[in-house]
């Protein structure tokens, strides 16, 4: 008696390989060839082939983010190409440095998105918040005419939108830039004080300071950390806190005067925290926190440190209400 299962299992192997004979209506089965057939499978075929389907949403962006982060064993961090760079440096940029530069800006898949040739260079001041994180730390130590490719990722593109940054897009895994360096312009206490003049009068008043404020939320999306400070209140604190002779405005002398006392009281803390990191043994022990910003900003390291703190800054919307703990007070030889 022929076994059915197996002839079944014949005539479904030999359709694939070409054994069946057609006639008259009927169907011949070539039991030899199929019997030699099964012979000559290989162990692996009896493998199960299994089909993988994709079931569910597609993946979100930030959970294809979080599996680009995971397989680079931490988060992703800037690319930079060094594309061109003169032979003679004067001044490579540093943080509060003013950085006047040029971009062309590319999505990840290649396409241009916006350039500033059009319509003229844009400048900042690197390590204040004008910037997104990842130019301000692609443009660390370029020069004047210097030319950088600077590949930015996600976490590090950021950035309140503003007249300057309208055209970043928001929703890119990478942004590539291409940035031309015009001029690089270091720190001096009397350029910040020309940064903070807007209006050239060689004066900081409390109406001065608040279109300042507003400029810079307008402009380059640069805000206060703590939404509840009041710049009115702001202005009124600053120009108390820089107000040597009581005139109601700042001079370039009062500001420098009083700049240059916190900054050497801040040295001082700095060397403080330095001896107490090392009889701790390496232990950590620095506040933490953002460094202090030399602009309109500077009034919120209430201690002097350097550093400002998220206490601090969480409640200065309540000390800017009152009159500064540190007054610009000095010896009479002192006085201006």
């Amino acid at each position: 008696m022929v076994n059915m299962r197996y002839v079944f299992g014949l005539v479904a192997l030999a359709a694939v390989f070409g054994v069946i004979e057609a006639g008259s209506g009927s169907v011949n089965i070539d039991i030899a060839a199929g019997n030699a057939l099964v012979a000559k499978k290989k162990p692996e075929d009896a493998i199960p082939v299994i089909e993988l389907r994709g079931e569910g949403k597609p993946m979100t962006a930030a959970q294809i983010r979080a599996l680009e982060e995971a397989s680079n064993g931490g988060p992703l961090d800037i690319k930079v190409d060094k594309t061109w760079r003169p032979v003679k440096c004067p001044r490579a940029a540093q943080r509060l440095d003013f950085v006047t530069f040029h971009y062309k800006g590319f999505l990840e898949d290649g396409k241009k998105f916006d350039q500033t040739y059009a319509r003229g260079p844009i400048r900042v001041q690197l390590g204040v918040g004008m910037v997104m994180p990842g130019l301000d730390k692609g443009m660390r130590g370029m020069c004047d005419t210097e030319l950088r490719k600077i590949s930015v990722p996600y976490r590090l593109s950021r950035k309140n939108k503003s007249k300057v940054w309208k055209h970043i897009p928001n929703d890119e895994h990478w942004l590539t830039f291409n940035i031309e360096v015009l001029t690089v312009e270091e720190f001096t206490l009397e350029r910040q004080f020309a940064f903070l003049d807007s209006n050239n009068d060689t004066y900081l008043t409390e109406s001065e300071l608040i279109r300042f404020a507003e400029n810079m939320r307008k402009e380059y999306g640069k805000t206060w950390a703590n939404e509840d400070i009041d710049n009115v209140h702001a202005a009124r604190y600053y120009v108390k806190y820089f107000d040597i002779n009581g005139d109601g405005k700042i001079s370039l002398d009062e500001f420098v005067k009083v700049m240059e006392r916190d900054m050497a009281t801040m040295e001082t803390a700095k060397l403080v925290q330095t001896q107490v990191q090392k009889a701790g043994k390496g232990k950590k022990t620095a506040p933490e926190g953002r460094k202090r910003d030399p602009g309109f900003a500077w009034i919120l390291d209430f201690n002097n440190d350097g550093i400002v703190t998220v206490e601090e800054s969480d409640s200065a919307d309540e000390v800017f209400q009152g009159a500064p703990a540190v007054l610009p007070v000095f010896d009479q030889k002192d006085e201006l």
